[in-house]
C-alpha cells in the first residue's frame, strides 16, 4: 500500500507518532516548504484540454504524480480561521486532475467520476482548527475521491 504524506508546514513534523503506518507500507513524504505551488485557476484544462494533467506548470506536478500512485494521502497543515491554511488548501484544490468532469451518484451524493482510483485522505493539523469541521472535511474529501477517511488529528 502506498502512502503519500504532504507536509505543508515550514518545518519537519514527527508524523510517525500520529499516523498508523504498516511496516510494509511504501511511504513518500513531500515537504512543500520552498516549493512553488500556485493556486488552482479553475481553468478546467485538466478535464477538457489535457485530461488528468494540470495546465499550471509548477512544483505541484511532482506531488500529483505521487498522489496518482497512492492509496492513502495524509495532509499535514497549519490552521487559520478554524480550517486548513492557504498552503494546505492550495495542495488540496490542485487535486482536481484526479477526477473527470462527468458526474455520478455515490452514497447519495452527486460526485465527479474518478479518473484513476479511490484515494483515502487523512489530516494532521496544528493550531486552533475546528476539530469537528476538519473531521467532516476529511470524510467529504475522501468521499469525493471515492475513498474513506483516515481521520483528523491535532498535533500536540
Amino acid at each position: 500500500m502506498k502512502t503519500v504524506i504532504i507536509n505543508t508546514l515550514d518545518g519537519e513534523c514527527d508524523y510517525r507518532r500520529i499516523i498508523p503506518l504498516d511496516i510494509n507500507d511504501d511511504v513518500k513524504v513531500i515537504n512543500t516548504h520552498g516549493m512553488n505551488i500556485n493556486h488552482c485557476r479553475g481553468c478546467n484544462f485538466c478535464w477538457l484540454k489535457t485530461p488528468g494533467v494540470c495546465a499550471t506548470k509548477d512544483d505541484y506536478e511532482i506531488i500529483l504524480k505521487e498522489i496518482v500512485r497512492a492509496d492513502n494521502l495524509w495532509l499535514i497543515s497549519d490552521t487559520k480561521f478554524g480550517f486548513i491554511n492557504a498552503n494546505g488548501k492550495k495542495v488540496m484544490d490542485r487535486i482536481v486532475p484526479m477526477l473527470n468532469m462527468g458526474m455520478e451518484m455515490r452514497e447519495g451524493w452527486l460526485r465527479h467520476t474518478l479518473r484513476y482510483h479511490a484515494l483515502n485522505i487523512g489530516l494532521i493539523y496544528k493550531g486552533e482548527g475546528d476539530h469537528e469541521m476538519l473531521k467532516d472535511w476529511c470524510v467529504r474529501a475522501s468521499a469525493n475521491l471515492g475513498g474513506h477517511t483516515l481521520g483528523s488529528y491535532k498535533m500536540k
